[in-house]
C-alpha cells in the first residue's frame, strides 16, 4: 500500500502493467496517481500537466527494524551493481530498509520522452531490486526514481539515511577516471557517512582499517568498530606523521634535533585515547594501531590491501571556501584497494 504525504492530483499519464496505487503489476494499463512532495523511499509514478514529477510513498516494511537504513544510487552500471551488492549486505546485517535510488536526466525533453525515460528507469531498478529481494528474502527494499542531477537526488534522500553507498564511477563521465564526479559530490556534502564502492574486497578479509588523524576523529573509528563487529574482523586504527623539519634554510635539516620516539609516544597516546571508548563498549573485538612515520594517504593505501573497508573521515571546513575533502581523503578514495567509508566530521 501508499500513503499520501502530501497534496494529490489525479491527472495523469499510463503506465503499461504498473497499478498505481497498489504499485504492482497488473494485467492492462493503470493510471498513476501523483502525489507530492518527495519523500525518501518513494516511487515516482508521473507527472503533472505542467511537466512537475510527484510521487507516491511507500509505507516501511514489517521486516525491518526501527533504523533509518541504506541508500544506494544505482544507474545499471557494473560499478552500480558492486556498490548495490555491498549496500544490501550491510543493510541485511543491520535488519534496516535498503533504499534503491536512480536518478534521470530529462530537461529539455517532451512528455512523451519523459514517460518513455521513466519507464526505462523503473525497469532497470525494478530488475535490480528483484535481484535483491531474491538473494535477502528479509530484507526491505524500496526504489525510487527521481529526475535530475544524480548528485542533488542522492543528497536530498540522505538526509533521512543513515548511510550513503555509491559506486565508484557511472556510465557518465570519461571512463579514464579512477572515481566519477557524482561520487565525489556525495562524499563532499552529505551529512551522513559515505561508502564508495570501486572494487571488491579480498575474499577474505574482514579487518575494518581507519585512518586517525587526531582526537576528532572519533565518530570515523566508532563508524569502522561497528563494520569490524558485523564483519566478524578486527579494527586497526592508522596514525600517520612526517617528521618535522627543522632549520635555517630548506637545505638546512637539523634532525638530531627531534625527539623521534617522543613524537611517536605523544601520538600513540591520541591514538589509543580515540580507541579507549571503543575498547571498553566492546572489550573482545580485536583493536590495534599503527602509528608511523609517514604519509596518511600511501599508509591508508596500503593497509587497504588486505581490509574489508577503509575508514576516512571528512572534516567539514568553515569559511567562505572551506577545503570539502582533504588529500588524505582524495588519496585514499582513487587508490584504495577496498570498498572506502567517508565519514563526515563537523
Amino acid at each position: 500500500m501508499y500513503r499520501c504525504v502530501g497534496v494529490s492530483l489525479c491527472i495523469g499519464l499510463c503506465r503499461p502493467g504498473v497499478d498505481a496505487v497498489s504499485g504492482r503489476r497488473a494485467g492492462a494499463a493503470e493510471c498513476e496517481v501523483r502525489i507530492d512532495p518527495v519523500e525518501l523511499g518513494t516511487r515516482r509514478s508521473g507527472y503533472e500537466p505542467g511537466g512537475c514529477p510527484l510521487e507516491v510513498s511507500a509505507m516501511s516494511s514489517p521486516h525491518s527494524e526501527v533504523g533509518l537504513g541504506v541508500l544506494v544510487g544505482h544507474d545499471g552500471s557494473a560499478a552500480a551493481d558492486h556498490a548495490l551488492r555491498w549496500a544490501a549486505q550491510d543493510a541485511a546485517a543491520r535488519r534496516v530498509p535498503l533504499y534503491i535510488v536512480t536518478a534521470v536526466p530529462v530537461g529539455g525533453l517532451g512528455r512523451r520522452h519523459r514517460v518513455e525515460v521513466h519507464q526505462r528507469a523503473h525497469t532497470l531498478i525494478d530488475a535490480a531490486a528483484a535481484r535483491i529481494r531474491a538473494d535477502f528474502p528479509d530484507l526491505a527494499v524500496e526504489t525510487s526514481v527521481r529526475e535530475g542531477d544524480s548528485a542533488e537526488a542522492l543528497l536530498a534522500a540522505s538526509a533521512r539515511c543513515d548511510t550513503v553507498v555509491v559506486g565508484s564511477r557511472g556510465h557518465g563521465g570519461f571512463t579514464g577516471l579512477l572515481l566519477g564526479s557524482v561520487s565525489l559530490r556525495v562524499c563532499a556534502h552529505s551529512s551522513c557517512p559515505v561508502v564508495v564502492v570501486h572494487t571488491a574486497a579480498a575474499k577474505d578479509a574482514r579487518g575494518v582499517v581507519v585512518g586517525v588523524g587526531g582526537p576528532e576523529d572519533g565518530p570515523a573509528a566508532d563508524f569502522a568498530a561497528d563494520h569490524a563487529r558485523r564483519l566478524g574482523g578486527g579494527l586497526r586504527a592508522v596514525h600517520s606523521w612526517v617528521l618535522p623539519v627543522t632549520g635555517l634554510a630548506p637545505s638546512l635539516v637539523l634532525p638530531n634535533m627531534i625527539d623521534v620516539e617522543a613524537v611517536r609516544a605523544e601520538r600513540t597516546a591520541m591514538v589509543d585515547k580515540v580507541l579507549d571508548t571503543i575498547r571498553i563498549a566492546d572489550p573482545e573485538l580485536p583493536v590495534d594501531a599503527a602509528v608511523m612515520n609517514g604519509t596518511a594517504g600511501r599508509d591508508l593505501v596500503d593497509a587497504s590491501i588486505d581490509g574489508a573497508l577503509v575508514v576516512v573521515g571528512a572534516h567539514r571546513r568553515r569559511g567562505p571556501l572551506p577545503m570539502r575533502l582533504g588529500p588524505t581523503t582524495h588519496a585514499v578514495l582513487h587508490h584504495a584497494r577496498c570498498p572506502v567509508g567517508v565519514v563526515p566530521i563537523h
